[in-house]
C-alpha cells in the first residue's frame, strides 16, 4: 500500500462520546415529557447522523414531535458535547506518528463539523487534522461515497493512495464505494458481526495497530 492519506471517522473511532450523546438525548426526552431510555440503548443508535439518532429515541408512536425533539436536542448536546467525551485509547500517539510521516490526515463524519471542531479542540487533537467534513459539505450520507469523493478531490489525492478508518459498516461500504483502501476498528459502537459483512481490508483491535499496518 502506498498510502498517503488517512481519512478517519469520528464517533466511535477517535473518541468515545457515547455518555454525552446519551445524557443529552434523555435530558431532552425529559424535558418534552417523553419517555427516556437506557444509555447503551441511546448508543447503539449513534452513527447514522442527528436525524437518524432522534428518530430512533422517539420511536414511531412520537415521530409527530420530531422537529421540537431534534431542535431540542441539538442545543442540548450543543452545550454539553464535552463533558465525558474522551479521545480512545492510541489516538494521539497515531496521529502524531501520521504528521512525521508526513501524511495527510482527514475527518469525514456524520457530526456536523462546528461540533467535531470543538471537541477535538478541546481533546488537543484538532491540529493534526488538514481537511474535516461532515453532513452539511454533501447532499448524501454514507454508504455514498460522496463526502469521500469531495474529500480527495480537496487534497488532490487518488482513492487508491487514502485509507479510510471507522467503526461501522456505512463507514466501510463508504471507503469501498469511493475506492479507498479501509480498515474497520472493533471498539467502538457497531457489531464486530456487521464489520465482518462489510469485508473491510483490515480489522484492528486497537487503533494504535495502524502504526503497524503504515509502517
Amino acid at each position: 500500500m502506498n498510502i498517503k492519506t488517512v481519512i478517519f471517522d469520528l464517533d466511535g473511532t477517535l473518541i468515545d462520546s457515547r455518555k454525552d450523546i446519551a445524557v443529552a438525548a434523555n435530558k431532552t426526552l425529559s424535558e418534552l415529557n417523553l419517555p427516556t431510555l437506557p444509555e447503551d440503548t441511546i448508543a447503539s443508535f449513534i452513527g447514522g447522523g442527528v436525524d437518524i439518532l432522534v428518530k430512533r429515541c422517539l420511536g414511531e408512536q412520537n415521530m409527530h414531535r420530531f422537529d421540537e425533539v431534534l431542535q431540542n436536542y441539538k442545543n442540548n448536546y450543543g452545550q454539553s458535547c464535552t463533558v465525558y467525551t474522551t479521545l480512545y485509547p492510541g489516538v494521539k500517539e497515531v496521529l502524531e506518528f501520521l504528521k512525521k510521516r508526513e501524511m495527510e490526515i482527514a475527518l469525514a463524519t456524520n457530526k456536523v463539523i462546528s461540533l467535531s471542531e470543538k471537541i477535538l479542540e478541546h481533546l488537543g487533537v484538532r491540529n493534526y487534522f488538514s481537511v474535516m467534513l461532515g453532513p452539511e459539505h454533501v447532499k448524501n450520507r454514507k454508504p455514498n461515497p460522496e463526502i469521500i469523493n469531495v474529500l480527495l478531490e480537496k487534497i488532490n489525492t487518488k482513492p487508491e493512495e487514502a485509507l479510510y478508518v471507522g467503526d461501522s459498516e456505512l463507514d466501510i461500504l463508504c471507503g469501498k464505494n469511493a475506492g479507498t483502501h479501509t480498515c474497520a476498528v472493533t471498539y467502538g459502537i457497531a457489531s464486530i458481526e456487521s464489520i465482518i459483512e462489510a469485508d473491510p481490508d483490515f480489522i484492528i483491535t486497537d487503533l494504535k495497530k495502524l502504526i503497524l499496518l503504515l509502517a
